[in-house]
């Protein structure tokens, strides 16, 4: 089983990586997972970031089916995000995130996203988001293989 999360631009808070570097750790026992930065834009326009990134994404997904975490998106809550890793995993044995940049992503990538999900309707940086995925990843993980979880 393998999970991947694709986005723009690395991580730059050393505490938020801290956070996502231990969950990775944890994870390592249930799940193979790993990280693509495909590089931020650096355009101070809106419009050309989103579609140099866009670019870069489509690229690098190709004809794989992915979920899009998106404001718009599903919200779910801990048991219903696991049910829906433990599908994915179950039918395809493998699932690609993709977190946009700070403008967000295309909305070709909206479009062609398999799922979209949401972490909450409020609005985080980057990096927080990747760290609150990843903790929701290893949660998920925990459930799917019947070992308790913190509340």
């Amino acid at each position: 089983m393998k999970i991947e999360i694709i986005s723009p631009g690395k991580i730059k808070n050393d505490f938020i990586s801290a956070g996502v570097q231990e969950y990775t750790k944890r994870l390592q026992k249930f799940v193979k997972i790993t990280f693509k930065d495909i590089g931020s834009s650096h355009s101070v326009d809106p419009r050309i970031y989103v579609e140099e990134e866009s670019k870069k994404l489509l690229k690098y997904i190709g004809t794989r089916k992915f979920t899009l975490l998106d404001v718009n998106g599903v919200e779910m809550n801990t048991q219903e995000f696991s049910a829906f890793m433990k599908r994915e995993l179950e039918s395809k044995g493998e699932i690609f995130f993709v977190i946009g940049g700070i403008y967000g992503v295309s909305e070709e990538i909206k479009n062609l996203a398999s799922s979209k999900l949401s972490l909450s309707r409020m609005t985080f940086t980057h990096s927080l988001t990747f760290l609150l995925l990843v903790e929701q990843i290893y949660r998920s993980m925990k459930i799917i293989s019947g070992q308790p979880y913190d509340h």
